[in-house]
């Protein structure tokens, strides 16, 4: 069905107005016949309202179509009671009675399953990776606090610390942050507070909007595979907002670097794909800006929180 013109709504509610010079009487006057069903409504000056939201309502010309496509079909072990979503990850929560199982939406699996009781039969998500537990017979709530832990691959990358620490830090850096350069130095503190249960690992995550941070990441890996990457990279990182092609050629000569290989190593394959690597890595985990940071594979949403919850793992290490 067409749409109801612009014309014909404003012809249907003068019609309708009942005015002496332009009413049903002038129409019958003028023309002589008239619909007997128009007839009958104008009979009602007050049905305007009705007659024009009627006409309004009638369905458009225009249709809204939708295309969909399937991103998770699976088997459930037993009785689907309620399901939850995280609004910004891939995972939804499926309550079945005594555990919650986990599922990714990109990776098509079971990520984890947690125990519960029975007897809950409603589950909702809430910020800050908050699952809410109801159950009306008995009455009761249970609310759960979750993390996911991530695995990165480290391996090729610097380590600043003990290689077998029971807490480490995962940092995604971009050397031209000036967050990212004072989260270093607030990192050195707690490198130093906890020397033999932490240490740390940068991640490179360039930023589009800091066109040299790429070019810094590759340096300072460059600088690495002769030994100076957290002296290069402190460095770098300390002048954040001077950058550029000379003050890498700068830091470099003044670590005593083989200037030869640096430049070479910079440009090499190797060198570029652990930065894409890394980048990969950052999107994976939801990286939206720099510095982000993981401890022991879980995300750190306050990084001024670091020391407690690094005795925390530390404590947990200690249990197992």
């Amino acid at each position: 069905m067409l749409a109801p013109t612009p014309f014909f709504i404003v012809f249907c509610y003068r019609l309708v107005r009942s005015e002496p010079n332009w009413g049903c009487t002038g129409v019958r006057q003028k023309r002589g016949v008239i619909h007997p069903i128009i007839e009958r409504i104008c009979m009602f000056k007050n049905m305007k309202w009705v007659v024009a939201a009627v006409i309004l309502m009638l369905p458009a010309g225009s249709q809204a179509a939708f295309e969909y496509e399937s991103i998770l079909k699976a088997a459930v072990d037993g009785p689907i009671v309620d399901v939850a979503a995280h609004p910004d990850a891939d995972l939804v929560f499926v309550l079945t009675p005594g555990k919650i199982l986990i599922y990714s939406t990109d990776d098509q699996v079971v990520l984890d399953q947690i125990p519960v009781d029975k007897g809950f039969d409603r589950i909702t998500y809430q910020d800050d990776d908050r699952l809410v537990l109801t159950a009306r017979q008995p009455s009761r709530i249970n609310i759960l606090h979750f993390s996911r832990i991530y695995t990165f691959n480290l391996k090729g990358r610097a380590v600043n610390g003990p290689p077998d620490a029971k807490a480490t830090i995962v940092v995604f850096d971009d050397y031209q942050c000036p967050y990212c350069a004072r989260l270093e130095n607030y990192i050195q503190q707690l490198l130093e507070q906890f020397p033999k249960d932490l240490n740390c690992v940068i991640k490179h995550y360039p930023l589009p909007s800091h066109p040299l941070a790429d070019d810094g990441a590759r340096a300072a890996l460059a600088a690495g595979k002769q030994g100076k990457f957290w002296e290069f990279h402190s460095r770098l990182l300390a002048e954040y907002n001077q950058v550029s092609e000379e003050k890498i050629l700068e830091i470099a000569g003044s670590l005593g670097l083989d200037m030869e290989t640096f430049n070479r190593d910079r440009m090499s394959s190797a060198v570029s794909e652990i930065i894409q690597e890394d980048v990969a890595d950052g999107k994976f985990v939801g990286v939206r800006g720099t510095p982000t940071v993981f401890l022991n594979g879980k995300r750190v949403k306050n990084p001024g929180a670091l020391p407690d919850l690094i005795r925390q793992e530390i404590e947990k290490k200690g249990r197992q």
